[in-house]
């Protein structure tokens, strides 16, 4: 192998050349390794059959020009196309091409030159966030849509309205600006947690009075469910953010109730050394065990099964792994003894002797960081 062909075997990019009809002549750089097929394996096959290129709506397309006389004026190259291709016994890929031309000299094309590159990753992290933009303007269009309409009616027909009428349409309307400054409140958290500047102001807190608190303010909305919650006699204090463990809760037992269509949701508390267990069961469909590590993504939804159930955001569970992580804790989901989903997380318990229970620190002080948080 000369110096030269060495180089070229050592791209990270696929340097494929074809002839004017577009059969593969040429198979050099990472096109064997990207691929899957060996240089004797394709040349004078069509580069189309073999890779069957397609478009991102799904619909096939063709590596170079299909006729060559839409491209007689280009004499260099063209800019980067995508496409979806087939490989040799391995999953399907995205490639980067940009195709250059040499022509005769009649004009016509005689060679085609294929740089591509594996573009897969790239094309993923774009389908995500278009998918994150699809999910928050779903989420929010519906409670805009209603604050927008009950406002406006309010304005054009305030006199029309009973006192009764107009108070339930402000109900309705502060129900759903809520709705809104909670999914705005949910995309900072999850900002702030991958950028690793989720603050925190830990102190000793009853993690007992915490779930009491949840539990009695969901009971009233959750009307099929019975919310119930068991802690040992003497549960420790744990060492947290009461308002950040508040929100973990609320998610845990909110999520259980949306998946459960009646039945009991059951909040427990287990000490284990220097830690305690925080537990959040529910009697639904529980989950499959190969999403029980995917829930915990971002904008993972499930599909409570349920006419009418919320969808909700899919960052609920996201966030709550975040803050859990943040306290030095961790949070998992397995499935119930008698079916259903069991929630878990673990928290320090308060080792500090000479902090009053419930006593936050000083306003002044410094709050802890996500992932280096104080103890």
């Amino acid at each position: 192998m000369s110096p030269l062909e060495d180089i070229v075997a050592r791209l990270r990019d696929a340097l494929i050349v074809l002839d004017a009809k577009r059969h593969i002549t040429g198979w050099y750089g990472a096109a064997p390794r990207m691929l899957g097929w060996s240089e004797d394996e394709v040349l004078g096959k069509p580069v189309d059959d073999l890779l069957q290129p397609r478009d991102a709506n799904g619909n096939p397309t063709c590596i170079g020009p299909a006729d060559p006389d839409l491209v007689l004026g280009i004499t260099t190259g063209t800019p980067e196309q995508e496409f979806l291709v087939e490989t040799n016994g391995r999953p399907e890929l995205w490639l980067g091409a940009c195709c250059s031309y040499e022509r005769d000299a009649s004009g016509s094309i005689h060679r085609i030159t294929v740089v591509a590159r594996d573009i897969t990753r790239r094309k993923r992290i774009d389908m995500a966030k278009s998918e994150v933009i699809s999910a928050v303007a779903h989420e929010l269009r519906s409670p805009l849509t209603s604050v927008k309409g009950f406002t406006s009616t309010l304005l054009h027909r305030w006199d029309r309205f009973d006192d009764e009428t107009k108070k339930h349409l402000l109900v309705t309307i502060e129900s759903d600006a809520d709705r809104v400054t909670r999914l705005i409140g949910e995309l900072l958290d999850v900002s702030r947690i991958e950028a690793g500047r989720l603050e925190l102001r830990r102190y000793p807190i009853d993690i007992t009075e915490i779930a009491q608190k949840v539990t009695g303010r969901l009971a009233p909305t959750a009307a099929n469910h019975e919310l119930s919650m068991a802690f040992p006699p003497d549960f420790p204090a744990v060492f947290g953010d009461p308002d950040k463990l508040e929100q973990v809760l609320t998610n845990l037992v909110e999520n259980a109730t949306k998946h459960t269509e009646a039945g009991q949701v059951h909040v427990t508390g287990v000490v284990e050394d220097s830690k305690v267990r925080i537990s959040v069961a529910d009697e639904g469909e529980g989950i499959p065990k190969e999403h029980r590590l995917a829930v915990f993504g971002k904008f993972f939804r499930r599909n409570s099964g349920r006419v009418g159930s919320p969808s909700g955001t899919g960052l609920g569970l996201f966030i709550s792994k975040g803050l859990v992580e943040a306290h030095g804790g961790r949070i998992w989901v397995e499935a119930g003894d008698t079916g259903g989903a069991v929630f878990t997380f673990t928290l320090p318990v308060a080792l500090v002797d000479d902090l009053e229970i419930g006593a936050a620190p000083d306003p002044q002080a410094e709050p802890d960081k996500a992932g280096g948080a104080k103890a």
